[in-house]
């Protein structure tokens, strides 16, 4: 009896776990092109904003995506200017983010990803998404301890990774074929993929360093202050990595590092020129100051001279 009864249970869930599967499916195919065209725009692998979005909004059907199109469960945070609402969460009544559209959800959540605190991810393989749900759990991303497996299911489970093998091999499709949900959306010049520039979102454009280091350029005029509300970072992060007072303000062109600098250059040497301090010249090869000071045994005060010879990667030798 006992076996015949668990044959019928098993028997009645039948369409309703088809039915959780088609769901999912047809999530995926609505969405996939968005993700992978968020791949090349931000640098994150599209089957892990796939699973995200699968995970997080139900394949589409929690009320903050149906009534918000909020697809990542991203709340507002003291930076968030658009339109609001409230549910319950770790808390009664927290703050969510709505949007327009799914679209907007999408290059939001990957804007979201751009904080240092996530800098990590970056550094790994795009085609590694057992890596990058690991390391989104460890940056605090989600407190369940179980999120990277559940994200690595989803992947594995509906092979979410040939998006991540199909932007990389051959970039994104052209034409009618990248038609996503958004009006206006203009395909991707881009007829493979490259690693050079994130878009955030009509924002700045956030590019790497030939010393591998996060920055933007300023646009003129902004703030410490600014500057850090905008990238969403701490103004202590702006003063510390650019090595910049409090009152600093950013001029056109300006190079504002988003990650500390390193203890060495690419480069070998730098022929100081007229004109140039130890702070420019850290700033435009990414190496910290008391580096350049430390390999080059020279005195915190010291004042550099046209035409000296800095070491940037290797110490100075001592003088005999």
């Amino acid at each position: 009896m006992r076996y015949l009864f668990f044959l019928g249970f098993v028997w009645g869930m039948l369409p309703v776990i088809a039915q959780g599967n088609s769901a999912r499916q047809q999530y995926i195919d609505k969405y996939a092109k968005l993700a992978m065209k968020n791949m090349v725009e931000y640098k994150i692998p599209a089957s892990i904003t796939l699973a995200q979005g699968c995970l997080e909004s139900g394949n589409g059907n929690s009320e903050l995506a149906r009534k918000s199109n909020n697809h990542f469960g991203i709340k507002c945070h003291s930076s968030w200017t658009g339109k609001r609402t409230y549910h319950d969460d770790d808390k009664k009544q927290e703050c969510f983010r709505v949007y327009d559209d799914v679209y907007d959800s999408y290059a939001d959540h990957s804007k979201f990803l751009q904080k240092p605190r996530y800098a990590k991810c970056f550094e790994l393989k795009i085609t590694d998404y057992k890596s990058w749900a690991k390391e989104l759990k460890k940056a605090g991303y989600a407190t369940n301890p179980k999120y990277p497996d559940l994200l690595i299911k989803i992947i594995e489970e509906n092979e979410l990774w040939r998006y991540d093998e199909q932007v990389m091999k051959h970039g994104l499709p052209k034409g009618e074929d990248m038609v996503v949900e958004k009006p206006d959306y203009q395909p991707s010049a881009a007829g493979s993929f490259e690693l050079g520039v994130i878009d955030m979102h009509g924002s700045f454009a956030v590019r790497k360093s030939e010393n591998d280091i996060k920055f933007i350029e300023a646009k003129g005029g902004e703030s410490v202050e600014q500057l850090a509300r905008t990238l969403e970072m701490g103004p202590w992060q702006i003063k510390r990595y650019n090595n910049v007072s409090k009152t600093h303000t950013f001029q056109a062109g300006d190079v504002v590092y988003l990650q500390p600098k390193r203890n060495k250059a690419k480069e070998e040497f730098h022929v100081v020129q007229p004109g140039e301090t130890l702070e420019s010249i850290s700033q435009e090869y990414g190496i910290k100051q008391r580096s350049i000071l430390r390999k080059n045994r020279l005195p915190k005060d010291a004042t550099l001279q046209p035409g000296t010879k800095l070491w940037l990667r290797k110490r100075k030798p001592a003088q005999p």
